[in-house]
């Protein structure tokens, strides 16, 4: 139990259903959706709607989501809502065009949003009530309004000068030409007449009607390559989980294009190193984890890309030889100097999870890349667009080179683990761009090795290792960051915090639903 002198949350229980988002308005929409008598499904969608609304910053209708679907039962279903990229943007396109580097607010940055085709996807497969049901929260909040919270209003002033670059997102994103302020009201009218379209007309209605036209000029018009023809070619993709034990643990993740075979090598190396014999709050520990990521990122960023382009073999990755030859480069007592993990860009997103009445759960992340993506917005949908594609390489032969109809390398990843009976117990994720891989370690090892209840598993303080720094909460001890900085660690202390995260534990004994919510985002668990 947490210690009850210092601030923190409790767990969230409850035994029919349970929602957990990094905003309030989201969390309640799922729980209404659960109480009309919908699934987990329904209610994800619902709440990733609502938050593609109310946190404009991290996720919107013009971003990509991944999904882990588990019916009660069956074996968990993987989803990829990723979107593609141009037909015409190949390397030779930007070769040519003395492109060296694919900005941030650039219309190149923008690969075609998979979020909604994978929404009303799972819908069609999965889904109970109307879509129309389903969108009419987000679409009310987007039409009357909403009040911004704290952690949402900190990201927008942040982003504030982005936003005024671009003339659409200018008029409708800012208030006197400013952000918007914690407590002001927010609408997005046009978000709203798209949402209502989306949920009468289903996939057609954004990726083959007068939406998808407007989405084309305004990016063609700022020299973009997007044609209408790429937006019908977007497509779901449902799959299986990739999965590895860690301590007779089941932990699911989505295949590629997703980073998600990185926690499975984590997990492996931490059980390998045996780094549980260190308490969860040393500095062994937290050592360990920094030098784990720099291994790790090394594969990441070196050998992975969309599977459709380069063929990369999973159990060549999780072997016993090439963990030994991983386990070699790590050292208790030194710092591993490495230059081949270095990553293009670390965007923002959020996570929510769900599980119903059935014990149906699902494990949901959508993103728009960077705060406010791309920070440009359609001339007439309100809809704004992620910047997905600076995570594309501008280098012949690299497996995450830019190619056209190509899905770049994500870092969006959402988490479930099963038990020995193939029963879900976690349905969890972590928010933070690229921390989510060392994110997602952490808080699985607090909770499998060190016994720490969901919401103290959310709350014990980060560190990154990060593009040479060791990037470090200001909550860790300090004694621990000396030690880290003794031992040769370039240690940072960041002003805001490392990332987020939502997980609810399935009790399966008990009957009861645990859920906890990171107090480092506006959000919250709830149950019913």
């Amino acid at each position: 139990m947490r210690n009850l002198s210092y601030p923190g949350r409790s767990n969230v229980l409850a035994q029919n259903g349970m929602v957990a988002t990094s905003n309030p308005l989201s969390s309640i929409e799922a729980i209404k959706i659960l109480q009309k008598g919908g699934n987990a499904v329904d209610a994800s969608i619902a709440a990733s709607a609502v938050q593609a609304v109310v946190n404009p910053s991290a996720t919107g209708v013009g971003g990509d989501c991944f999904a882990i679907i588990s019916q009660n039962g069956k074996e968990p279903v993987a989803v990829n809502g990723s979107g593609i990229s141009p037909k015409k943007a190949n390397l030779d396109y930007f070769v040519d065009n003395k492109i060296n580097k694919i900005g941030l607010t650039s219309p190149h940055s923008v690969t075609i949003p998979g979020a909604v085709h994978a929404w009303c996807s799972m819908h069609q497969k999965y889904g109970s009530l109307d879509l129309e049901v389903i969108l009419k929260g987000a679409e009310n909040y987007a039409r009357n309004g909403f009040p911004v919270h704290e952690v949402e209003a900190l990201a927008w002033k942040e982003k504030e000068m982005r936003l005024k670059n671009n003339k659409n997102s200018s008029k409708l994103f800012l208030k006197n030409n400013k952000s918007y302020k914690f407590g002001e009201v927010f609408k997005n009218v046009p978000l709203a007449n798209t949402l209502k379209l989306i949920s009468k007309k289903n996939i057609k209605g954004f990726y083959e009607s007068e939406i998808t036209l407007d989405m084309v000029n305004s990016l063609q018009k700022l020299g973009g390559l997007h044609t209408e023809e790429d937006f019908q070619n977007q497509n779901t993709i449902f799959s299986s989980t990739i999965s590895n034990l860690y301590k007779n643990y089941n932990i699911h993740q989505c295949p590629l294009n997703g980073p998600g075979i990185i926690v499975l090598l984590m997990m492996a190396l931490n059980e390998k190193l045996n780094t549980s014999q260190f308490s969860e709050t040393s500095f062994e520990r937290y050592h360990l984890q920094a030098e784990i990521t720099k291994v790790c990122y090394e594969i990441k960023e070196t050998k992975l890309g969309d599977p459709n382009f380069n063929n990369v073999n999973i159990e060549d990755i999780l072997n016993d030889q090439f963990l030994n030859k991983l386990c070699l480069k790590i050292d208790k007592n030194n710092v591993y100097n490495s230059k081949k993990a270095y990553v293009t860009s670390n965007p923002e997103t959020v996570y929510l999870t769900v599980v119903d009445k059935d014990l149906n759960a699902v494990s949901f992340i959508n993103s728009i890349c960077h705060g406010f993506g791309s920070c440009i917005t359609s001339n007439n949908t309100g809809i704004l667009f992620q910047n997905r594609g600076v995570n594309f390489r501008l280098e012949k032969d690299h497996p995450n080179v830019i190619a056209g109809n190509k899905r770049p390398l994500h870092t969006i990843i959402p988490g479930l683990v099963t038990n020995n009976k193939n029963e879900t117990i976690l349905s969890y994720g972590v928010m933070g761009g690229q921390y989510q891989p060392i994110g997602q370690s952490h808080v699985l090892q607090n909770i499998i090795d060190y016994n720490l209840s969901i919401q103290e598993a959310l709350d014990l303080p980060r560190a990154f290792a990060l593009n040479g720094e060791l990037k470090v909460e200001k909550s860790l001890n300090v004694e621990i960051k000396k030690e880290l900085k003794k031992i040769g660690h370039n240690v940072i202390t960041v002003d805001n915090a490392i990332g987020g995260g939502q997980c609810i534990k399935i009790d399966r004994k008990e009957g009861i639903l645990i859920g906890g919510s990171d107090p480092r985002k506006d959000g919250m668990a709830i149950g019913y």
